[in-house]
């Protein structure tokens, strides 16, 4: 039985193959115009796409506009910031030193960022490259420290604040958990050794070398990019008013932030293709170089993980897929590779609602010959019918009990809101109990509810992979317990206050831009606010003495009261 299963996947990819080359050139390019058909219109950011066959660029086209004020559409030579799609090539700035001799990746990163904290327990440029280092993620300790992303950020404030970290988020190689620091370390690694920034480094030994003219990492937000596009966020609501239309629907959002090596290659589809070439005929490096970056790497316990040097390794479709995305501001990417077909797809949006993975995902689909996955075309499915009371028993707080994030679901004006990524979002129900996110970070939300005591379950689509999480049952604090938790409390790691007070029966965090904000309840002795859990420690005697704050990828930064 098990043995026809290789001769049964052969022969549906030999299908794959045979209908992918039958289709024609229109009908290639109207499968990809419907993927991204949401996009298509002259008053919305959108995407670009290209996808590479064999060696070349078979397709590639621009949707929607890069620049909304000025009507400027994105074309096929549209650059944009890429994100943590990024993260490549900052590894393989490393490699690359490592074969100068120059380094190794077992080095301990504070022989060359001796500014760090002793934690104990080595933390390895190995340990940075595959997100298993431990350190806290220094955008979440820069938010949390108060520093916008309309703040200018530079990278002597980000060493200032990683060298007062106290603790690991967990011991070196004992977790995988996606940090931004192991890759700005991993830039600074490169300049002191190299004696040059990362944006030189890279430009002389891998984008010049590969033609990507239209190709740097950016160290200076001010720095005026011919062709870039802008970027943008969904314009925010308030409560009974009336939403805006046209252009106005948006917001620029554009990070001032300098920080290079998690992230902040400006590119274009056409450039990625050379870069993408490369992995099948190099020119940077060679065999060995290319299996080094793709090899994943491995926990302490010998557990493999799929996070290779940059590059995800993973599967699609009974396809193996090498990948990145990325995010930032208001720009969202993905490069994904199937390297068994000699196909890559490349999707580069400036808009922050893009689901950039599964736009690449079904465009390598149209170009494969594959059909497409039921349900899977976001808002496909017409609208259902669903009592209000069906609904209504959603509404809660759901945990990844992996991870801990959160996704709220809440009951307003009739319909279901989650609450998610900083954001809020409506959900549109499909089914009684399935509901799609239109023009959101991911695809969808189900519910069931297993009965016999256990938490009622949502499970979230994106990127096609199901993730659970489980509700939680949510405190109902008085008045008198409110009070208990408000005051100051004191942030050494963060070099900051935070004030916390009870306003309208509802415990608030001060905050010297904006309205105070309110915190919402978990369970005893903890509240969450965009994203990050706040849990209130007590003495011997009961009493509060301190609040840690835990935003996922920073655990546990203590902040005493004062």
């Amino acid at each position: 039985m098990h043995a026809l299963r290789p001769l049964a996947a052969a022969l549906a990819l030999a299908a794959a193959s045979f209908a992918a080359v039958a289709a024609t050139p229109a009908e290639l390019e109207a499968g990809t115009d419907r993927v991204f058909a949401q996009w298509n219109h002259p008053d919305t950011p959108g995407c670009g796409v290209a996808v590479y066959r064999d060696g070349a660029v078979a397709f590639r086209k621009g949707y929607g506009q890069a620049n909304l004020e000025l009507g400027v559409p994105i074309g096929a030579d549209t650059v944009f910031d890429i994100g943590s799609t990024s993260k490549q090539f900052t590894a393989a700035a490393l490699v690359l030193l490592e074969r100068d001799g120059k380094l190794s990746l077992d080095d301990d990163v504070r022989k060359y960022v001796p500014e760090l904290p002793d934690y104990g327990p080595t933390v390895t440029l190995s340990h940075l490259l595959h997100h298993t280092s431990g350190l806290r993620d220094y955008i979440d300790v820069q938010l949390l420290a108060g520093i916008a992303f309309d703040d200018y950020s530079s990278d002597r404030q980000t060493l200032d604040l990683l060298s007062k970290q106290k603790a690991l988020n967990f011991a070196p190689g004992s977790e995988y958990v996606y940090s931004n620091t192991g890759y700005f370390l991993a830039a600074e690694v490169v300049k002191r050794v190299s004696g040059k920034p990362l944006a030189q480094f890279a430009r002389e030994r891998i984008f010049e070398p590969l033609g990507m003219r239209d190709t740097r990492f950016r160290d200076d937000h001010t720095l005026p990019v011919r062709g870039r596009a802008s970027a943008y966020g969904r314009a925010e609501v308030p409560a009974g008013q009336t939403p805006p239309t046209g252009i106005e629907r948006y917001r620029i959002d554009l990070p001032n932030w300098d920080q290079v090596g998690d992230g902040s290659v400006l590119t274009t589809v056409g450039d990625l293709q050379r870069w993408d070439e490369n992995f099948y005929r190099p020119v940077v490096g060679d065999a060995a170089f290319l299996a080094r970056l793709q090899q994943p790497g491995r926990l302490a316990n010998g557990e493999s993980i799929e996070y290779a040097l940059g590059l995800m390794i993973g599967e699609h479709r009974g396809l193996k897929t090498v990948s990145h995305g990325g995010a930032w501001g208001g720009y969202r990417a993905q490069l994904l590779r199937y390297p068994e077909r000699h196909l890559s797809v490349a999707t580069l949006c400036n808009v922050a609602a893009a689901d950039t993975e599964t736009l690449a995902q079904r465009t390598a689909e149209v170009w494969l010959g594959l059909p497409p996955e039921p349900g899977a075309a976001s808002g496909a499915r017409p609208t259902a019918a669903v009592p209000a009371a069906a609904m209504q028993r959603w509404a809660g707080v759901y945990r990844n009990p992996n991870t801990g994030s959160l996704r709220r679901v809440e009951w307003s004006d009739g319909a279901l809101e989650l609450h998610a990524f900083g954001d809020s979002f409506p959900l549109r129900p499909v089914g009684r109990d399935e509901y799609e996110v239109d023009g959101g970070p991911i695809a969808g939300l189900s519910f069931r509810d297993p009965g016999r005591g256990r938490p009622r379950v949502a499970t979230q689509l994106a990127g096609g992979e199901r993730t659970d999480f489980e509700q939680i049952a949510t405190a109902r604090p008085d008045a008198a317990a409110l009070a208990a938790y408000a005051g100051d409390y004191r942030c050494e790691e963060l070099d900051r206050d935070y004030r916390l007070s009870v306003i309208d029966g509802a415990l608030h965090q001060a905050d010297p831009r904006l309205a105070p904000v309110r915190l919402d309840p978990l369970e005893r002795d903890s509240f969450t606010q965009g994203g990050v859990t706040l849990r209130f420690l007590r003495d011997a005697a009961g009493a509060i003495e301190a609040v840690s704050l835990d935003a996922g990828r920073a655990r546990d930064l203590r902040c005493k009261r004062r």
